[in-house]
């Protein structure tokens, strides 16, 4: 027993140790390496604009010599300078692998070499429509440091390991009575009979905090076990809706095609049913086309780029409003750019001003409205009870089926913005009252960025290879 509770101790506290350690370095490392890029960006900033003016009007011939000297000038500062003419080097310039060729997207883009000896960090910044200035600083002493620190780390560790043995060993005996009933516990709770008496009596050292941790492995484990049950309710609930949808057109489909097997039924009848059919038609392709993007935002990551709010309102009022019967779509706010995938923000725009407009009377006005994190819809509707609000992201939940049914919807258009909100780190909030209208604002904290020393934009999104 004690040689088997001073292999646990070793086996517990010798793994966390070393993941601390790791963990340690591998941050300090990454905070070094950070502003070892900030201090580049200002460097390169600074050069850029020394540069700029400079490559004005040069010709072919005059811009080989003056990047001759350039270079030369910085070489002796330890700052290498490649210049480019047509994304092509000059002046005995060359690329020091293939992937810098990604560099030249016709402005400011960084990266971060670790597949080359020695790493490097390359900020690539168009001077004008021909030139072209790469910036490369070695960073391999960071690298040569870290792993000096890792091999220091091991060293700790190991040491660490031999005197966690040793003490391991000297309290197995004292720990023997009260980790027996703590194994016997443990083996309660595998056999799903776990009840707290079967603990050591309540104390305030390490046991006791052991004790305490048996305890709240049981409630977490408990509480795993009732998220499982309500996601395994919430999928049937899901199924359910999907059984019930998918019913009445089908049925629907069924009734119309016996009628139009019989050969009494008129042409003007016929031609009604073949309306109604398309009809039920459309609705089961709208189904199947929402259940499947909805399945597949469940693993999709969202591609960033920089999304202009206004204009993607202004769009989505185009469309819908073709949709929409004698309701006014109106775009207000100020130009506000997010960081985020463009179909995506649009789909959602698209659904909020489709449930708004299908809310809202003859006669009423949507105002899509561009925030500087985001966008809102505000509709002045039939509205929403609190009840309705807490339901109203749930699959297939629809606050007036009657009103959704004729409008042709199908009730998944809030869990499709709401799982684009969280795909894009974003909230979907919704303020209603009934016969007040409905206001649905998403926000999202993804921003663009841009140069800390000349306030230009970087390339969105910044290419940094994996350490």
């Amino acid at each position: 027993m004690k040689k088997r509770l001073a292999a646990w101790m070793i086996a517990l506290f010798v793994p966390l140790l070393a993941g601390f350690f790791l963990l340690f370095l591998q941050q300090s490392f990454t905070q070094t390496l950070e502003r070892e890029q900030e201090r580049a960006q200002m460097a390169e900033g600074l050069i850029y604009l020394q540069l700029k003016d400079v490559f004005d009007g040069l010709t072919y011939a005059q811009g080989v010599e003056t990047a001759r000297g350039y270079r030369s000038l910085y070489a002796a500062q330890g700052v290498e300078l490649l210049f480019f003419y047509n994304d092509q080097p000059v002046g005995g310039a060359a690329l020091p692998g293939e992937a810098y060729v990604d560099l030249f997207i016709g402005t400011r883009a960084a990266l971060l070499d670790t597949q080359s000896e020695p790493e490097r960090y390359a900020i690539a910044d168009p001077l004008n429509k021909n030139w072209t200035l790469l910036t490369l600083r070695d960073v391999s002493d960071l690298y040569a440091l870290r792993d000096k620190l890792r091999l220091t780390a091991l060293w700790i560790v190991l040491g660490a390991a031999g005197i966690t043995a040793l003490l391991s060993y000297l309290l197995a005996a004292w720990f023997t009575a009260p980790v027996k009933r703590l194994t016997g516990a443990a083996d309660a709770m595998r056999r799903g009979t776990f009840d707290p008496s079967l603990l050591p009596n309540p104390s305030k050292d390490e046991i006791g905090a052991l004790s305490q941790t048996f305890k709240d492995m049981h409630a977490a484990v408990e509480e795993r076990e009732r998220h499982l049950a309500e996601e395994a309710q919430r999928r049937q609930r899901l199924l359910d809706a999907l059984a019930h949808e998918m019913r009445t057109p089908l049925c629907a489909l069924l009734g119309n095609a016996r009628l139009l097997q019989n050969p009494a039924v008129d042409a003007d009848t016929r031609h009604r049913l073949a309306d109604e059919m398309a009809r039920d038609i459309k609705r089961l392709s709208e189904l199947d086309a929402q259940l499947l993007t909805l399945t597949e935002l469940n693993h999709e990551t969202v591609e960033s780029t920089l999304v202009a709010v206004l204009p993607l309102l202004k769009e989505t009022a185009r469309r819908v409003g073709h949709q929409a019967q004698n309701v006014t779509l109106a775009v207000e706010g100020e130009a506000a750019d997010l960081a985020g995938s463009r179909e995506l923000l649009s789909l959602m725009a698209d659904n909020l001003a489709l449930n708004a407009v299908r809310a809202s009377g003859p006669g009423r006005t949507v105002v899509l409205r561009s925030l500087p994190n985001g966008f809102a819809v505000e509709d002045q509707g039939i509205g929403m009870t609190a009840e309705q609000i807490r339901h109203a992201q749930e699959p297939f939940y629809k606050a007036d089926p009657a009103r959704t049914r004729r409008a042709g919807g199908v009730g998944l258009g809030l869990s499709l913005c709401g799982r684009i909100a969280a795909l894009h780190h974003g909230t979907l909030e919704i303020a209603s009252e009934p016969g007040q209208g409905t206001t649905v604002t998403f926000t999202t904290s993804l921003q663009p960025a841009a140069d800390l020393a000349t306030g230009l934009p970087v390339s969105f999104p910044q290419e940094v290879k994996p350490l």
